[in-house]
């Protein structure tokens, strides 16, 4: 089964990256994530650190030194703005911010932690799906009716009030386990509280695919054999399971990356000193009529990465046909 199983996914990845939008979306996802690996790299290069505030700070600019920090264009030159973009390789590329920190290296600082807490997120809320979905599904009864009413209470809640309500009692004072601690600024409260939320959405596909796969015939032929629960759920539920989770994970990583940047806009998700696409977006809305692209770059990243992982999860739908897993 596992040659088998190994085998259709194979298919299933070049009949992806054959069509021109697969293609199109995975070597944008894999750009962006290799963008901002290299966060370091571009950090290093240019002698810039994205993280401490340079306000008067100078750069290079047309071979002269120049302010991070210049005068605005109003007719008294009242106040001080970020030097702009350059648009030139080398430092302050996209320009800095009001704190004189490198725009392009808070971007690629930023979309590490956006990736890394969208993926995890999804990555857990499928996991949890899962276990839901499987026991509401393949045992029914009173278990389903149980678990199917949570769902749907769960489900009631807006998805952005429930984020934030969450976020609002955790970001103050972090979450205490006994003798565990967790920091208010640790990326774990973010990660769970964005995977909690979009539970009651992912669960529901999979206990319908568990019921359907609790009355398949092999299931059926399982059973007769004396086979128990567990070594059915773990070698005949759970990988008819793997397709629905394989188009289910980007779709989800999607939406994870979404109520990131939220919650980060708001002050409820990643807190300073890091920062992620949200967080930036926030620190350019005092800008947004003197240097918008503070705020625009980390903008158009989150429609590109969500561009990116929407057509490449539509392109795994297309090739994947959940209901005929079973024969």
């Amino acid at each position: 089964m596992g040659a088998g199983v190994e085998g259709s996914y194979r298919r299933v990845v070049r009949a992806v990256l054959t069509r021109r939008d697969g293609a199109f979306a995975a070597l944008l996802l894999a750009f962006i994530i290799v963008a901002c690996l290299c966060a370091p790299l571009y950090a290093t290069l240019n002698g810039v650190d994205p993280f401490s505030s340079d306000i008067a700070g100078t750069t290079i600019r047309n071979g002269q030194r120049v302010d991070l920090m210049q005068p605005n264009d109003n007719p008294l030159h009242l106040g001080l703005s970020p030097i702009g973009p350059n648009w030139r390789p080398g430092p302050y590329v996209l320009g800095a911010d009001s704190q004189g920190r490198d725009v392009a290296a808070r971007v690629l600082y930023g979309g590490r932690n956006s990736l890394l807490i969208a993926s995890s997120s999804a990555l857990l809320c499928l996991c949890l799906a899962a276990c839901l979905g499987i026991c509401a599904g393949y045992f029914g009864g009173w278990i389903d009716l149980i678990l199917s009413r949570i769902l749907d209470m769960l489900w009631a809640i807006p998805v952005y009030l429930f984020a934030i309500s969450l976020s609002v009692v955790t970001v103050g004072h972090g979450i205490r386990f006994g003798f565990i601690t967790i920091g208010a600024d640790n990326l774990l409260i973010p990660i769970g509280i964005i995977a909690l939320v979009y539970v009651p959405y992912a669960a529901r596909p999979f206990r319908a695919r568990a019921l359907s796969l609790s009355q398949a015939g092999f299931v059926m032929a399982a059973r007769g054999m004396g086979a128990s629960d567990f070594r059915i759920l773990w070698r005949e539920i759970l990988p008819g399971l793997m397709p629905t989770m394989a188009v289910l994970a980007p779709l989800v990583m999607a939406l994870c990356m979404l109520a990131e940047s939220a919650l980060s806009f708001l002050s409820l998700g990643v807190q300073a000193p890091a920062a992620s696409w949200g967080t930036i977006i926030q620190d350019g809305e005092g800008l947004l009529y003197t240097r918008p692209v503070v705020a625009i770059a980390p903008g158009v990243a989150i429609v590109l990465t969500v561009l990116a992982l929407n057509v490449l999860g539509n392109a795994l739908r297309d090739q994947i046909d959940p209901k005929g897993a079973a024969r």
